[in-house]
């Protein structure tokens, strides 16, 4: 879930002897700043990131005269060797600054999405399927789902995990939010009530919330899904104890069905949450590359004239206790999408999920 909890951390005094009387209000943030992720941030080890270093390099760059521009700018350098896409720098509404994640499937499609979308819908249609068709909001000029099916397969693709932008940093807009999610999302599951099995697609899914409530359409019984620690004040590798995460089925619409899942590593937080509560379920099978393994909410600090920034508190496991961040949740199917994929006009992801369908009903 990409829930922003947004909290005021208050700083009088810092590990390398700065006190908040002292100092401008340029210097302020930046103590506030380098603090909360000393505090909060979960992954500098496994980042091999010295974040003590790191504000030996930096602080000595601030001072009264420091614009918000130019602090901005700092910070965003502070944390880019992170590579952490829940870390953002905001003011108001408008991103400042967000970091990056590295990505082979945006890397090999960039400019090009269009095209490859186009590829899986000729792939499906050329297997019987009907011409996929947008559902809900539209974002960026995509809709929220697409649907399509076969005479005995479904096909859904969760483009996003929100309905509207606005709803991701506003508590009550993302309870109707997800309530419109749901409500669009189980009338294509009545759509698809009678068929054998059905495909949801997650590629570039890039997250938002509601990823365990779709995902609990699916669940048979309780199942307990992964483990979830939380960093804690005090030293960088101090942690809450692991606490077991579980998802239970609906109490209304349910596919209890076939499901193959497709993923890549752009299919991320909230879509990751989904992915990790069923990919272990008995009538499941993932398909295409690991997630991105980024899986934090995002915890959120505000600083100074209407500027805040997220980070990453919670680290996420595996049943087998292996932590999930970087290397995400993994597939039962590896093929990985490249550009040669529109030059042939075939999706192979498509392919091996109807294959994977055909083989257990015997077909």
């Amino acid at each position: 879930m990409t829930r922003i909890v947004v909290i005021l951390v208050l700083v009088s005094n810092f590990a390398f002897g700065q006190t908040t009387k002292k100092l401008s209000q340029p210097e302020k943030d930046f103590e506030t700043f380098w603090t909360a992720f000393k505090d909060n941030y979960a992954f500098f080890k496994l980042k091999n990131v010295n974040w003590d270093s790191t504000y030996k390099k930096y602080r000595p760059v601030v001072s009264k005269i420091t614009k918000e521009n130019e602090l901005v700018s700092i910070l965003g350098q502070m944390v880019e060797p992170l590579k952490d896409g829940h870390i953002t720098i905001s003011k108001g509404g408008e991103i400042l600054y967000k970091s990056k994640k590295p990505s082979q499937f945006r890397q090999e499609f960039k400019g090009i999405e269009k095209q490859f979308w186009q590829t899986v819908d000729t792939t499906l249609i050329k297997n019987s399927f009907q011409k996929p068709v947008g559902v809900g909001p539209i974002f960026k000029n995509e809709h929220l789902y697409y649907f399509s099916k076969s005479e005995q397969v479904g096909y859904i693709r969760i483009a996003r995990c929100f309905a509207d932008p606005e709803s991701l940093f506003d508590d009550p807009k993302e309870i109707e939010d997800t309530k419109l999610m749901l409500r669009l999302f189980d009338s294509l599951l009545n759509q698809v009530s009678n068929t054998n099995a059905l495909i949801i697609d997650l590629r570039a899914n890039g997250g938002g919330h509601g990823g365990l409530e779709l995902a609990s359409r699916f669940v048979i019984k309780k199942t307990l899904t992964h483990y979830k620690a939380i960093k804690k004040k005090g030293n960088y590798e101090s942690f809450s104890p692991l606490e077991p995460q579980y998802i239970s089925p609906n109490n209304g619409t349910t596919y209890l069905k076939q499901v193959i899942i497709l993923t890549n590593d752009k299919t991320a937080s909230s879509a990751e949450d989904f992915t990790i509560s069923l990919y272990k379920q008995n009538n499941v099978a993932t398909v295409g590359t690991n997630t991105s393994g980024m899986l934090s909410d995002m915890f959120g600090v505000e600083l100074s004239n209407k500027i805040s920034f997220t980070l990453s508190n919670q680290a996420y496991f595996s049943i087998n206790k292996e932590i999930l961040e970087d290397k995400g949740v993994p597939v039962n199917f590896q093929i990985i999408n490249t550009k040669q994929d529109i030059e042939n006009k075939q999706d192979p992801l498509i392919i091996k999920a109807i294959d994977t369908i055909n083989k257990k009903n015997g077909n």
